[in-house]
């Protein structure tokens, strides 16, 4: 387990537990969230609208179906169980994968119709916890996988799939700063850039037409499950996905992680 997936979460906390196929969620709501009303929200009346908590708990019942269509997607769920905790701190700005745990900030209960982020931190229980990389600046390998599931996610509930979120960032000029970081190699400053996340799921993406479905989803799930419980470097997955393919792909890695130019 890496470290910084680590979680000790200490206070009074409505507490729900479930079990579904076989694996055990247990999910942790800050009471205060439910005294909450969520800004702009209104229910059907016109009356106050739901509370952060209430929506929180509601998102929490989605995360079985999470789980099986990202099994379906990525191979089986790495872990025993799962969950999340849902705390009511201002400070935290960010939801952190936390190993069978997430955490996630008052924010992300804001629109119970999106359950994006809830999708991009279960992925990183196949891709970053269950296999974690060996330096900070491979932080790509983790990322690129999270928010291509969101992506996978989004057209397989009717919205906007991996595709249109390609050409959509294809279209930034290439004078914008988006194009000029280094994604395996970002920088200390970097490592959670937008071009990190959103460049490494377009060079899944890439890699998926160069290669095609059968071959990239194959790859996707070996990757996972020959690495579970290690560690992994950019030059790993460069190796693998060629071995797996058995494609010549360094001009695509070239291009779309090591350059500091638009494609």
């Amino acid at each position: 387990m890496a470290p910084y997936l680590l979680t000790v979460t200490v206070g009074r906390f409505e507490l729900t537990t479930v079990t579904v196929d076989g694996i055990e969620y247990w999910n942790a709501i800050d009471p205060a969230l439910f005294d909450r009303t969520i800004p702009g929200a209104s229910g059907s009346t016109g009356a106050s609208g739901p509370t952060y908590g209430q929506v929180a708990q509601e998102m929490f019942e989605a995360q079985p179906e999470i789980v099986s269509f990202l099994s379906g997607v990525f191979g089986p769920y790495p872990f025993t169980e799962a969950g999340g905790i849902a705390d009511d701190v201002p400070e935290l700005e960010f939801a952190l994968e936390n190993q069978t745990r997430p955490i996630y900030p008052v924010w992300a209960w804001e629109d119970p119709d999106d359950l994006g982020l809830l999708v991009h931190e279960y992925a990183h229980q196949w891709y970053g916890d269950s296999v974690s990389v060996e330096r900070w600046s491979d932080i790509w390998l983790n990322e690129s996988f999270a928010t291509y599931a969101e992506w996978l996610w989004s057209e397989h509930t009717g919205g906007a799939g991996p595709a249109d979120e390609f050409e959509r960032l294809l279209e930034l000029p290439a004078g914008d700063p988006f194009w000029q970081a280094e994604v395996a190699d970002p920088g200390p400053t970097g490592i959670f850039d937008d071009a990190v996340y959103q460049r490494g799921a377009m060079t899944l993406h890439a890699l998926r037409t160069e290669v095609g479905d059968e071959a990239f989803f194959a790859l996707a799930q070996s990757w996972a499950s020959s690495n579970a419980g290690g560690t992994v470097g950019t030059a790993d997955f460069v190796e693998f996905a060629e071995q797996s393919t058995g494609r010549d792909l360094d001009d695509l890695f070239d291009t779309w992680i090591f350059s500091t130019e638009k494609p």
